[in-house]
């Protein structure tokens, strides 16, 4: 897929890209994460999870860029933000649909008590 995104969102889905997900549930160390600059290794998590972990970052940062562009591509951004085609297509490489469902309808934002 060759989708232009916004300038929100490929600068965006560029660092969700960059980033090593394997070991998001160990550390909270913003985009400056290089594991090779880690001076005690964390767990990891298999590459399965990873990619789940990925995937719930391109739905979340997805669903705020939605709100904002009437015309964004959760697709289009998924594929940029390196979401594998495992995901992105069923096993005929077909698009799979579960990367637009994923997001909640425009407008139907939720609002946290806190």
């Amino acid at each position: 897929m060759n989708t232009t995104l916004s300038t929100i969102a490929q600068p965006l889905a560029d660092e969700v890209k960059a980033q090593d997900w394997s070991d998001a549930h160990t550390r909270a160390d913003g985009a400056r994460h290089d594991r090779g600059m880690d001076r005690t290794k964390s767990d990891q998590l298999d590459a399965d999870a990873t990619e789940v972990v990925l995937m719930n970052v391109v739905w979340v940062t997805g669903q705020a860029l939605a709100e904002d562009d009437p015309q964004f591509n959760i697709r289009a951004y998924a594929e940029a933000c390196g979401v594998s085609n495992d995901r992105l297509l069923t096993r005929r490489g077909a698009p799979n649909g579960g990367i637009e469902a994923g997001i909640r309808p425009r407008r139907s934002r939720v609002v946290w008590d806190g």
